[in-house]
């Protein structure tokens, strides 16, 4: 399965890249600088049957935040992969 990391996911273009990608089963990291705000998005997306989305929280403009990111999305693909 192909997989795509969006920032600034959770509305606007963002959000629509991640609904298609998820049509054409990607499994996506949806990225948002609010957690709650990125979760709001996922459970939008998986009452539209589109589940292989993962909310991660990142501000772009701060590096902790990029690699504490990274670290995230590390630990999630390793979880998926078993």
């Amino acid at each position: 399965m192909k997989t795509a990391f969006i920032t600034g996911a959770n509305k606007g273009i963002g959000f629509e890249v991640a609904k298609q990608l998820l049509q054409k089963d990607f499994y996506v990291y949806l990225g948002s600088r609010s957690l709650e705000n990125g979760l709001q998005a996922v459970e939008q997306l998986k009452a539209e049957g589109l589940n292989n989305v993962e909310a991660i929280e990142i501000d772009v403009t701060n590096d902790e935040s990029v690699k504490a990111a990274r670290a995230e999305i590390g630990k999630s693909c390793a979880r998926r992969n078993r």
